[in-house]
């Protein structure tokens, strides 16, 4: 079931990109607001963590704000992503972090951007009952095109560190990787 829902997903966001190139050139500029969003999508462990536990729907928000150099933005980010497995390991992160993100100056109806980061997520591991908040480091990719003056919709790829190593018997830290959808609403 989760393999139909995420061909879905990215079929559908094929259809909006492509539909995305024949947007209007102007509306490019409406990217350079400041921007409030939701996302939503698969969230994968990599690594050591995809041993542990398995991957599951996450959900998150943002806030993104201008900066002087036009290209560029901050932004701060938070989701919820539970983790379970088929034994009774199970992971719930809240990541929190801000992020710079750089509009790619290429002149294309859909807008590429980079993301890089740091903050903190919360962790909870079960059934060890250890929770506590450890620092992350992220990075990552957009692709994103207008659906009129407001509102965007966008494809998103983010990569997450979390320094998990210094709970008692970690020996790594998690890798997690969150891909989805998000929409996007340009505040004027």
């Amino acid at each position: 079931m989760k393999y139909f829902s995420l061909k879905i997903i990215f079929i559908l966001s094929f259809l909006f990109i492509s539909v995305s190139a024949f947007a209007i050139n102007n509306r490019k500029d409406y990217f350079l607001n400041p921007q409030l969003g939701l996302w939503f999508g698969p969230i994968t462990p990599i690594s050591h963590t995809r041993d542990a536990v398995d991957t599951d729907l996450g959900i998150g928000a943002f806030f993104r704000y201008n900066l002087p150099f036009r290209p560029l933005k901050i932004a701060y980010n938070f989701s919820y992503q539970q983790y379970k497995s088929k034994g009774l390991n199970e992971l719930t992160l809240v990541p929190n972090y801000l992020n710079l993100l750089y509009l790619l100056p290429l002149d294309l109806p859909v807008r590429f951007q980079l993301k890089a980061g740091a903050g903190s997520s919360y962790v909870k591991i079960l059934p060890d009952q250890v929770s506590q908040w450890d620092p992350l480091l992220m990075g990552g990719l957009e692709v994103s095109f207008p659906a009129g003056r407001i509102v965007n919709i966008a494809l998103r790829i983010d990569y997450l560190y979390i320094f998990e190593g210094h709970i008692d018997g970690a020996d790594y830290g998690g890798h997690v990787i969150n891909t989805g959808i998000s929409i996007y609403f340009n505040i004027n």
